[in-house]
């Protein structure tokens, strides 16, 4: 048996690769940027196949790196982010674009179904709520605006299905990935025809790819895959997971009312249980990666992304500042934030960069800004506008039903331990910061220990190599200046929603 699982990320910036001995510690990472176009306001693209050449590079870097043998490895596991959609043609090549998850361009299409009753009768069988980026409604505007490309549809995949294809060749998806879709029947874990036909997509029912289960084994490195990556011709390739249930299983969040926050890209705020949470409300409940539970998500691309775009856009002097002293721009950030206490700002900013959890039209904005604020203070609201929206989010599931009384934390947000620190006290319960780096790759890795035998399930791979690294408790008098401003982010996103729709409407 090899002596190492690898777990390959692909979330919607980079490409990642992550290598783990057997007790789950993290030997080697790596990683390759992957642009992202935009051909249109709203739209976010990127190559399928330059996404293939930056993970295989990620992968041959990380073998480099670490400097063990290939045949080392007992397994490889994938994760990659949720929705949009990775189309192939009837060839198996890439059809178009990969589109990412944070894609609006369909908005109008779930607008229309929205206003119809079509919502509630789809509901029944995929029991979450309909959003621009799923491929359900992506695939209807593809129907629509692309016909030439629609009849050449031969399979629909998600991210990480067209990485396990590049490095298999087989043609396959997860129970957890396609549970969140709205393309499943998630009570009886199966695709559903009636389903399809209430979408217009019947002709794409056989381009579903078959479910397997995050653990099994369902393909082996080809030798051209080994060629371009490093890898060991032979090596056994799981079914995978959705980054979501990849992130609670790698820092080990799956005990009853214990959250998962992942603060990346996407505000994920998620919680594993036994039975599903059945609520129109709830962006959506879905199957986990362990068969007999369900994992119930509240999210919205809103989190750590925004900072991302701000320091690009606003922190030339951090950036100098990060280069002349051999660090991270986020570390200056952090202390830039660390530097003004909590109530130091009545800024507010409702981080909807790339779109939001209260109306698909939703913007970005700094509201209460005055000519003595300076950039510290609107990096200060940032931080604090992306804790407020996981905030919504985790009301939610709590609204739902959900029990949650402390939670685990990972994603970028979570190296942070100012805004970590921010998060106990907005949310009002115990943070804990698990061990590692990339801990999504960590979930998915699990996976291939699972299915190499090295574990029995994620349980026992979570009490076996994961540990704990940092708690933050809140902080009461920082709680009550929190919430004062999260009810003004709460007003400010009732009254602004029909100025959105107008500023929309300009574009």
């Amino acid at each position: 048996m090899g002596q190492y699982i690898l777990g390959v990320d692909n979330g919607n910036t980079v490409s990642k690769a992550a290598l783990f001995d057997l007790n789950g510690k993290e030997i080697a990472n790596a990683s390759c940027k992957v642009d992202t176009e935009y051909p249109h306001a709203g739209w976010t693209e990127r190559n399928m196949e330059t996404l293939w050449e930056s993970t295989a590079c990620a992968i041959n870097d990380l073998l480099i790196k670490s400097g063990i043998r290939p045949e080392e490895i007992a397994g490889i596991g994938c994760t990659g982010h949720g929705n949009g959609v990775y189309l192939l043609d009837k060839k198996g090549r890439p059809l178009r674009n990969g589109i990412q998850s944070m894609d609006t361009r369909a908005a109008d299409i779930v607008k229309g179904w929205s206003d119809g009753d079509l919502e509630t009768e789809i509901f029944q069988y995929t029991i979450q709520s309909l959003w621009p980026a799923q491929p359900n409604a992506l695939l209807a505007w593809i129907k629509i605006n692309e016909p030439q490309n629609y009849e050449r549809i031969g399979s629909i995949l998600m991210c990480k299905d067209y990485i396990k294809f590049c490095l298999t060749g087989e043609v396959t998806s997860d129970y957890t990935d396609m549970s969140a879709t709205s393309l499943m029947d998630v009570r009886n874990r199966c695709y559903s025809r009636e389903l399809m036909a209430l979408y217009g997509l019947s002709e794409l029912y056989e381009a579903l790819p078959p479910l397997k289960l995050s653990f099994e084994v369902i393909g082996r490195v080809t030798r051209k895959a080994a060629e371009k990556t490093g890898l060991a011709v032979g090596t056994p390739v799981v079914g995978g997971l959705f980054d979501v249930d990849a992130g609670a299983v790698g820092v080990g969040a799956l005990n009853a009312g214990q959250a998962c926050i992942i603060a990346g890209t996407w505000s994920i705020n998620e919680v594993v249980t036994q039975e599903p949470l059945v609520d129109p409300n709830l962006f959506m409940t879905t199957l986990f990666a362990s068969p007999d539970k369900f994992l119930s998500t509240e999210a919205s691309p809103t989190s750590a992304t925004n900072l991302e775009w701000f320091i690009n856009q606003c922190c030339g002097d951090e950036r100098a500042e990060a280069k002349r002293r051999g660090i991270s721009v986020y570390e200056v950030c952090n202390e830039e934030v660390a530097s003004l206490s909590p109530g130091s700002t009545n800024i507010i900013f409702h981080p909807f960069l790339y779109g939001s959890n209260v109306q698909p039209t939703a913007r970005a904005g700094f509201y209460g800004v005055a000519g003595w604020h300076n950039r510290l203070h609107l990096l200060r609201a940032l931080y604090e506008g992306v804790v407020y929206c996981h905030l919504s989010h985790i009301n939610k599931l709590r609204k739902a039903g959900a029990q949650i009384v402390s939670a685990r934390m990972t994603g970028g947000g979570s190296r942070s331990e100012v805004w970590t620190q921010m998060f106990a006290d907005v949310l009002q319960m115990e943070i804990e910061v698990s061990d590692g780096n990339e801990l999504s790759a960590r979930g998915a890795a699990f996976s291939a220990a699972i299915g190499a035998g090295i574990y029995r399930d994620y349980a026992e791979a979570a009490q076996e190599a994961v540990s704990v690294v940092r708690k933050h408790e809140p902080v009461p008098t920082n709680t009550n200046i929190y919430l004062e401003r999260y009810a003004e982010y709460e007003r400010l996103s009732r009254v602004m929603q029909e100025p959105w729709e107008f500023l929309n409407k300009l574009d």
